[in-house]
């Protein structure tokens, strides 16, 4: 894999590539589509999904659509996928403990996050052995949050595990196109989650701008409040990562104390490539009132905080393009960014 390139396309420039390839003329993104499968097909390159594609796509209702745009995926991915947020992120930090804050280590670690963030399939990219099915008491409707989760039970592993046994790869087909003739829009099934999840994100992240927009002078300060809510909204991965090393949670808050405190806790977020990724677009847009928050920034940023730091060449739309560069997160991690896909073959030339 050291000279297979990683290129993350964001779900956009899929549709992007569909359209292209769907009118048949003559455009640079059917040039682009054409460049990525020859460069997959050589073993150049490798075009991972996330766990935001599998769930954006079931968001299409119209099941030809769904499923023409899930066949693109396969047929380039071949079901190659990123791990999750939630799992680069606790791997980053069992590192920066070490590297950053200068905890001693109880183990050596031998493998790189590199090495760990690609792998195949559903499972892989949401870090769950049962794929993208998460089983709760209820769904969340009309008001009524979603209660609380539940265990698989053997019945359903045995189950899901005949349905892996298939051939053809029918359960990784299904966990990206759904059913056919289905809208995939069911009582009891919530297959719309993160609609609602990214609502209430963009609506906390707007309550922001407002209150910012109204207190100017706060501004200088927003840096702080941002790194203070991404320390707070990481406190259960550090006390895992802390008691995996052997200390507790008040010795990483002493031990930034030492090292500068609230600088010392912007250091620690940026020694976490994903975290900082996250961080730094933050509070950039933050710092933009022409980029309103939107439902599909809570998904975008999970995405992009993975692909960033570990993919060689990143296609995204022009906003997060933009906030990258001016962040210098591309050159950080030496990952070309781009938001046309027409300027995708040049790169790949180079794979």
């Amino acid at each position: 894999m050291a000279s297979t390139k990683i290129v993350y396309l964001d779900q956009n420039k899929w549709i992007d590539l569909l359209r292209a390839e769907k009118s048949g003329e003559d455009s640079p993104s059917l040039a682009a589509g054409a460049a990525l499968r020859q460069a997959v097909a050589a073993g150049r390159a490798v075009v991972p999904l996330s766990a935001g594609h599998y769930l954006e796509t079931w968001h299409r209702s119209n099941w030809e659509s769904r499923h023409a745009l899930a066949r693109l995926m396969r047929d380039i991915s071949q079901f190659s996928t990123l791990a999750p947020i939630q799992s680069v992120q606790r791997w980053e930090m069992d590192l920066a403990l070490v590297d950053y804050l200068g905890f001693a280590a109880n183990q050596m670690v031998s493998e790189t996050i590199r090495d760990r963030i690609l792998g195949r399939g559903v499972d892989h990219a949401f870090a769950s052995p049962t794929g993208r099915l998460r089983l709760v008491e209820s769904v969340a409707a009309r008001g009524v949050p979603e209660r609380e989760e539940l265990e698989p039970s053997s019945e359903f592993m045995d189950l899901l595990e005949r349905v892996r046994s298939l051939p053809n790869d029918a359960y990784e087909w299904w966990s990206l196109a759904g059913n056919e003739n289905d809208s995939m829009i069911h009582d009891d099934w919530e297959t719309r989650g993160q609609h609602r999840i990214g609502d209430s994100y963009a609506e906390q992240e707007r309550a922001l701008s407002a209150h910012l927009v109204e207190n100017p002078e706060k501004k200088g300060k927003l840096d702080y409040f941002i790194a203070t809510q991404d320390l707070i909204g990481l406190s259960e991965d550090i006390h895992e990562a802390a008691k995996s090393v052997g200390i507790t949670d008040l010795d990483v808050l002493g031990r930034l104390v030492e090292m500068g405190g609230p600088e010392a806790g912007k250091g620690f977020l940026h020694s976490m490539p994903s975290v900082a990724v996250r961080y730094d677009a933050r509070r950039l847009k933050h710092r933009n009132a022409q980029w309103p928050w939107q439902q599909h920034d809570h998904i975008d940023l999970a995405s992009l905080s993975v692909a960033l730091p570990y993919a060689d060449i990143v296609v995204t739309e022009r906003q997060w393009a933009h906030l990258f560069k001016v962040a210098k997160l591309d050159r950080r991690f030496e990952t070309r960014v781009i938001s046309r896909l027409g300027d995708l073959p040049q790169y790949l030339t180079d794979c």
